[in-house]
Order: C-alpha cells, then structure tokens, then sequence
C-alpha cells in the first residue's frame, strides 16, 4: 500500500484553503435580505382528456430570502412556481400554493407565495366538425357587388372544453378585403375561433375566394 503523501504540492494545498476561506468570508459578510419578486407558474402534468375551462394565472408573487449578493444575480428565468395536475378531474379544483413548489437557486429561500391557492376549473375534451365563414371585407368600385364566396376546406375539426364545443356553430376566417377591386380575388388566410377556448385539431389555412362582378351581372 502506497502512504499518502499529504505534503505534495504545499503550494496548492494553501492556496486552496485560502480560496476557501475568502469565499466564506465574502459569503458570511453579505447581509440577508427579503425581496418580493413576480415569476411564471407552470402547470404540469396535464391529463389527456381534460381541458382547462376559461382563465388561468400565469404569474404568482414569491417573496425570497437570500443574502444580497445571491438575490442581485438572479435572473427572471431562475425562479419557476409549479402546479402538479396529475390528479385533476372535470369541475373546479382548487391546489395549494407552497414554497416548496417554486424552484429556486441554491442559497435562495421561498419565504412565502401570493396566492396561498389557486382555482382551476376543467372539463372534458371535446371534438366535432363545424363548417368554415367565409369573411370578407371593404366595399368594391362603383358599379360592382361582391358575389359568391367560398372557401376551401369547407369544414374543420374544432377541439376544446366540451361545453364550447357545443355551442361552436361555425369555424371563422381572416376577412378579405375587397375594397375599390373590380375583379375577384382569391387569398389564403388564418382559420380560427371567437371563443379563445376552442381551437382548429389539426391548423392549417383556408383558400377564400370573393367573386367581385358587375351589378345585375349573373353568378
């Protein structure tokens, strides 16, 4: 068995000690201080099959304790709040807000959460077909009319809470405009919802065509 030599390299050896120390030092003699501080909540683990049904907060107010140095180099991204959905169900729920669910740096600690909870309510998902509205906009030039207006996919599969989704009659599209043309025009545009809760299962953008013609012309 080989001894170990513990005076190898003195040098290094004091200089690390000292390295040591002075951080200590610089540690020690910083004060502590508390400082409220705004960061994102992440919802997690979210259950297929459910839909989150109207607002959610997406911001909660943490107050931090730390020394001052550590608190004056944090960035907006270090700290993140988190709520497990694993558990969730249709209806509205309410989670608690603790420190232990804001993820922190090392030497940061989470004095308190603003909200104590937060309430969520979820339904269950829902899908269907629904056609697409053709919209168009403006006036044509004088003597013109706007004719027949289509669109292309005439239908697309809405997805959402299921209550929405019941009441979606119709599917919506960029509008057109057709102001001071004499002839027709076709443009590929958005494809989307009034309600914010709904959205198109698989996007993808429609082919509107506004037929511009002269008035008492025949389609």
């Amino acid at each position: 068995m080989k001894p170990i030599k513990l005076l190898q390299h003195p040098g290094l050896k004091v200089l690390s000690v000292g390295l040591a120390v002075l951080l200590w030092l610089i540690v020690a003699g910083e004060e502590t201080v508390e400082r409220g501080l705004r960061v994102p909540l992440e919802l997690q683990q979210f259950p297929a099959g459910l839909e989150l049904k109207g607002d959610s907060p997406t911001f909660v107010d943490v107050r931090v304790r730390g020394s001052s140095g550590t608190l004056s180099r944090m960035s907006s991204g270090d700290l993140i709040a988190a709520i497990d959905l694993r558990t969730a169900r249709p209806g509205a729920r309410l989670f608690q807000m603790t420190p232990e669910q804001v993820r922190t740096p090392f030497g940061v600690e989470v004095v308190q959460v603003t909200p104590s909870s937060v309430a969520l309510t979820f339904e269950n998902s829902k899908t269907r077909m629904v056609p697409v509205s053709p919209a168009w906009e403006g006036t044509p030039d004088r003597g013109y009319v706007v004719g027949k207006v289509t669109a292309v996919p005439r239908t697309v599969e809405v997805t959402g809470p299921e209550s929405s989704v019941d009441r979606v009659t119709e599917a919506v599209t960029e509008p057109v405009s057709v102001a001071g043309l004499r002839q027709s025009v076709t443009e590929t545009v958005t494809v989307g919802f009034i309600d914010p809760a709904l959205r198109v299962t698989s996007p993808r953008p429609a082919t509107v065509s506004v037929q511009v013609q002269v008035i008492g012309a025949k389609d």
